[in-house]
């Protein structure tokens, strides 16, 4: 038994057949009928048998059942007897015989309304058709086989069935096979055969673990059929010849799975084949159900199924547990994807279409979730219908929400594709300019011409005519965006509480961002700025609670729980497309308010959210990020922020926008004495647009800032006051937004207009919000410059103090610069040296070149003597009173100055510098850390 494979599991039921035919050898007529799944080695083991009873001397007739052959009467009679050894004249009389039988079984004439009864032949037909075998068996002992007997035609079974009663002694032994089915398709048959007191029934059931380890071992080492055993066995449920395709597959596999890499399992041609053939080989409706639940996936119902099939639920649930019996599924569901790609492989294109439109009607009539409607209609390419766009739309805004890119644009792609309707078409073509957005901007502007054309063709409606109006003023497209404005504010009617925000928002983005635009735009009656008047369900609107936060700092209105509300917002947004304007509307809210840590912080955290789906977010975001980065003074992390912005979308996607991080990288440079690099980004184009947008002051700001650098006075100066005309016009007049004034005063101040800039740095002055900020710490420098020699040191401590707060590294370096040229100019060369040395640590650290070129053009050994001092050690062991007296000595303060300002003993002050001494390894103040300069003290006056 051992070297017959298939046969290692099926010992117990070869024997009994055996058994069977040593009786018929002996004289005692018997039947076995063996029953089993589709190829769980039904005719594996009936060959056996005839393999035993031919050596054992009996004379095998076999005969096989086809489907095809179910009208063709006789056909199995037909077989044996062409195979039995008859003389030639017994031969001929045998075939006459089944020639007037064949006849007699044909239909009458159906126009006289007559048919055969199938078990109708004339008994004396069967008699002598049976004889010719009893006959025979008189000479040598038979063994009749007939393999699929399911697929018998009638009259071979009533043929079948009289040679079975009448065995008795004769020689005679038949075996039957049929597969296993909740229903036998001639039950009667069926029925009298297992009444025979000499039929035995023998049931075949799945390979055990055991069965398929020893399999394995026909083809495979031990080790490696111990290894893939349990893997085979749940993917094949015991089924054999399943088994055996994965064994075929194997040996054409140039390494072999294992249990820690079994990937290459079931995904071979001949597992494949195998499936479809067990399915084609199985009841009719097999296929179909298999099918539907391919189809289905894991929502298939037995209710599901019968509506899609147009078949019983009954008779489903009968042929599932036929499928699971035959091991290609498991309560119900594929054991493996391998075996739903089989059956989806098998069925044809149009017909698969067909299935899975008719699944998503089925399942959006059941109130299944939209997730599973979405991927049967992404699977068929039917037209679309109203509710399943909206259904794909859902879904698509869903799967942006929660990360998946690739599922989100194949909805709503495959919802553009598919819709009719126009006012909908319009609708799914802005939310696909939005979704490709999110994922790459760039790509958003292949989609304005058609968005335009929905808009002048009315196909939108006013919320998303309000959403196409954004990326209208996005790509410098003003005219038709205040066009379309124009339109939608001059209608009479009431628009919903949701278009209402959006309204609202787009004025608020308007004010602060394309503030040209609205002088050319009727007052927005429908949702009026104040908190007051406006509606409830508009003031709750996340995206205004975000563009109102902004509006009150650009106002001058702004507190601390106006940044409180802005973080907020950063805190909680989602990274969907629709939420973009809340995040730049707060981020800039932080950054206008001279809450620039702030800012930091919350820009790191959405950069660190940003996922697969959401990709189109990094590059304004990191545009932003540089922006902040720049007013910090870091000025090698503004240009690396700034430049992987720009490489990260093209220039064309940028819009308008562009503005913003050409600016940020201009100033860096600038600042950095990369004046090359600077010229090279100056020559490349900006849109005309630019300059109707909050992005152009920043560009002629920073232009200002490069033409200054490099000596064009005049052009800079011309820059500076055109930025400022801008600003007042569009009532933006805050040095926080950009510092016009004191730029246009340091233009005055080169060419010796010391009136004209003291007047600028008094007006600046009047536009400062109250409170620390850095601002503040940038005009009390300026004020410095046009103030008595003498009033100069205190207003100077006073910016440093003011830049220490907010961590400004630049600036504060200038300011300590002016505040060593200060005390150079009074004789105070002791202290001068010391500010001079911090100025020269801080603009080294952060890339400030211009400003380390002035002071060491001015100290010759200013380089040698900073860099011990540069290179000190960390300062973070200090204590807070340690580190506060550190810090004010570093400033270069004496210890009398220090005490007074920290209400602190002299003695004390002399202690806390003996320890920091110690700590820090140095012998005198000019050797403190630069950092300390940067540490929160208490006011240096």
């Amino acid at each position: 038994m051992t070297g017959r494979p298939g046969l290692i599991e099926r010992a117990e039921e070869l024997l009994a057949l055996t058994a069977i035919t040593t009786a018929a050898i002996q004289g005692t007529g018997s039947v076995g009928l063996v029953v089993g799944p589709v190829a769980s080695g039904k005719s594996v083991l009936l060959s056996a048998v005839c393999e035993d009873a031919s050596r054992a001397g009996a004379t095998v007739l076999r005969a096989t059942g086809a489907q095809a052959e179910q009208r063709t009467p006789l056909s199995i009679v037909g077989q044996l007897l062409q195979q039995a050894p008859l003389s030639a004249e017994r031969w001929w009389q045998a075939q006459r015989l089944l020639e007037a039988a064949t006849r007699a079984a044909r239909p009458h004439n159906p126009d006289i309304g007559q048919e055969a009864d199938p078990y109708q032949l004339p008994n004396d037909l069967v008699q002598a058709l049976c004889a010719v075998l009893f006959e025979l068996s008189e000479s040598v002992p038979l063994l009749i086989c007939v393999d699929d007997a399911h697929h018998a035609d009638a009259y071979s079974l009533q043929w079948l069935l009289f040679l079975i009663r009448r065995l008795g002694t004769a020689r005679v032994a038949v075996v039957l096979t049929e597969r296993t089915a909740r229903q036998h398709p001639q039950p009667a048959f069926h029925a009298e055969l297992l009444r025979q007191p000499h039929c035995r029934r023998i049931m075949l059931g799945p390979l055990t673990h055991e069965g398929v380890v020893q399999l394995l071992g026909t083809r495979l080492d031990d080790q490696r059929a111990d290894q893939l055993a349990s893997r085979v066995d749940a993917l094949t449920g015991g089924n054999p010849l399943l088994v055996h395709s994965l064994l075929e597959d194997l040996r054409s596999c140039t390494r072999l799975p294992s249990e820690r890499h079994p990937a290459g399992l079931g995904g071979g041609f001949a597992f494949s084949q195998a499936v479809v053939s067990c399915l084609h080989r199985s009841e009719p409706a097999a296929l179909a159900v298999a099918r539907g639940i391919a189809v289905f996936g894991d929502h298939a119902s037995d209710h599901l199924l019968g509506q899609l099939l147009g078949l019983f639920p009954g008779l489903v649930k009968g042929v599932i547990d036929g499928l699971d019996s035959a091991g290609l599924l498991e309560y119900g569901r594929f054991r493996h994807p391998a075996v739903r790609t089989a059956v989806l492989h098998d069925t044809d294109a149009a017909d698969l279409s067909r299935l899975h439109a008719q699944a998503a009607r089925l399942l959006y009539a059941q109130g299944a979730p939209e997730r599973a409607i979405a991927e049967q209609l992404l699977a068929s390419d039917q037209p679309g219908e109203t509710w399943s766009t909206r259904v794909l739309c859902d879904v698509a805004r869903q799967a942006l929400f929660d990360g998946d890119a690739d599922l989100a644009r194949r909805c709503v792609e495959h919802a553009h594709r598919g819709c009719s309707d126009t006012r909908q078409r319009g609708e799914v073509l802005t939310l696909l300019a939005g979704v490709e957005w999110q994922l790459q901007p760039g790509n958003a502007t292949r989609h304005l011409p058609m968005l335009s054309a929905a808009l002048r063709a009315g196909e939108l409606g006013d919320r998303h005519s309000v959403v196409v109006v954004k990326y209208l003023l996005r790509h410098g497209r003003i005219t038709e965006a205040t066009t379309v404005l124009n339109h939608l504010l001059a209608q009479d009617r009431p628009v919903d509480g949701r278009t209402s925000a959006e309204l609202q928002t787009v004025r608020l983005q308007l004010s602060s961002s394309y503030p040209g635009v609205l002088a050319e735009l009727p007052p927005f009656e429908a949702s009026s700025p104040t908190k007051d008047r406006a509606p409830a369900a508009v003031r709750a609107n996340p995206q205004l609670q975000a563009a109102t936060a902004l509006d009150e700092v650009l106002s001058g209105r702004a507190d601390e729980n106006t940044f409180l509300g802005a973080e907020q917002v950063l805190r909680s947004i989602g990274l969907t497309y629709r939420h973009w304007e809340q995040v730049e509307f707060a981020l800039l809210a932080l950054i206008y308010g001279d809450q620039l840590e702030r800012a930091a912080h919350c820009c790191e955290q959405l950069l660190n959210r940003i996922g697969r789906a959401a990709e189109g977010w990094r590059p304004p975001l990191l545009a932003l990020r540089s922006q902040i980065a720049v007013r910090q003074g870091q000025l090698v992390d503004a240009e690396r922020y700034a430049k992987s912005a720009l490489e990260q979308m093209p220039w064309q996607g940028w819009g308008v926008n562009i503005g913003l991080p050409m600016a940020t990288l201009l100033m860096a440079q600038t600042l950095m004495g990369r004046y090359e690099d600077a010229a090279q980004l100056l020559n490349r184009p900006v849109p005309q647009a630019i300059y109707q947008t909050r992005y152009g002051m920043h560009y002629l700001h920073a232009r200002g800032e490069y033409r200054l650098a490099t000596n064009h006075p005049h052009a800079a100066l011309d820059d500076f006051l055109i930025c400022g005309e801008m600003m007042q016009d569009w009532d933006l007049d805050l040095p926080s937004v950009v510092p016009w004034r004191g730029a246009a005063a340091r233009v005055h101040l080169q060419m010796g207009n010391h009136q004209q800039a003291k007047v600028l740095i008094d007006e600046q002055f009047k536009r400062l919000q109250p409170g620390s900020s850095r601002s503040r710490g940038i005009t009390v420098r300026l004020s410095a410059t046009v103030a008595e020699l003498k009033f100069r040191p205190a207003l100077l401590r006073q910016a440093v103090d003011e830049l220490q707060r907010c961590d400004s590294r630049v600036e504060l370096a200038l300011a300590l610069a002016d505040l060593g040229y200060t005390h150079q100019s009074l004789g105070d060369h002791k202290r001068s040296r010391i500010m001079m040395s911090r100025a020269w640590q801080l603009a080294k650290e952060h890339s400030a070149e211009p400003v380390q070129r002035g002071l060491s053009s001015m100290f010759s050994d200013l380089r040698e003597e900073a860099a011990p001092a540069a290179a000190a050690p960390d300062a973070g062991g200090l204590s807070d009173a340690e580190r506060r007296v550190a810090s004010l000595a570093a400033l270069g303060h004496t210890n009398r100055e220090i005490a007074r300002e920290l209400f602190i003993t002299v003695s004390t002050v002399e202690q806390h510098l003996t320890r920091v001494y110690r700590k820090l390894k140095v012998t005198r103040r000019s050797d403190l850390p630069s950092e300390l300069c940067l540490a929160t003290s208490g006011t240096a006056s």
